[in-house]
């Protein structure tokens, strides 16, 4: 079922992303070009939950879907940094929150038809305020608080919209009902 890679040129470069046109033979002999890979980068979410049972969440707006999103904090792996080092500071600089104990929940692939990039997602327990939000300069990050028993309607109800933070919010879901 794997496809052989014939070549592969690179068409644009950033920081944030690299798109590819390949040209890939697929096992029956037929020839695809170009078919376009998205090479972005790795990123972890988290499902931050405090002493008295609230979920930390994001508001922000999101281009891509052209509206302002309700979210898990979540962003960029930097490049060799750790994935659980990652959410825990992508955690405290868009939240100002930071985990008692951080838990792997999955990793999982968002966009595996043509992006490399996977999520790392995390249940983080036990957070604490103990700083300002730290933004990056193109970010604005509002914080919002839900109550942990709202979070399966609000996630029947279409309250979460990306596909990655509906997964690692289920995730946790069951990891926290089994405690």
């Amino acid at each position: 079922m794997a496809w052989k890679l014939l070549n592969r040129d690179i068409v644009f470069q950033d920081t944030w992303v690299q798109l590819e046109a390949s040209r890939c033979e697929l096992p029956d002999g037929r020839i695809i070009a170009p078919f376009y890979i998205r090479r972005d980068p790795d990123f972890a979410v988290v499902v931050a939950v405090t002493k008295d049972k609230r979920l930390v969440l994001v508001r922000q707006y999101r281009l891509g879907a052209e509206k302002v999103l309700l979210e898990l904090p979540a962003g960029c792996i930097e490049k060799g940094e750790d994935p659980k080092v990652a959410a825990g500071r992508e955690l405290l600089e868009e939240t100002g929150y930071q985990a008692g104990n951080l838990q792997f929940l999955l990793k999982t692939a968002p966009n595996a038809s043509n992006s490399t990039a996977y999520a790392y997602c995390y249940l983080a327990t036990d957070v604490e305020l103990v700083a300002a939000q730290h933004l990056d300069e193109m970010e604005d990050v509002a914080v919002e608080y839900m109550d942990l028993r709202e979070a399966r309607s609000a996630l029947r109800d279409g309250v979460f919209e990306q596909a990655v933070h509906v997964a690692a919010l289920y995730c946790a879901l069951d990891v926290l009902e089994k405690k």
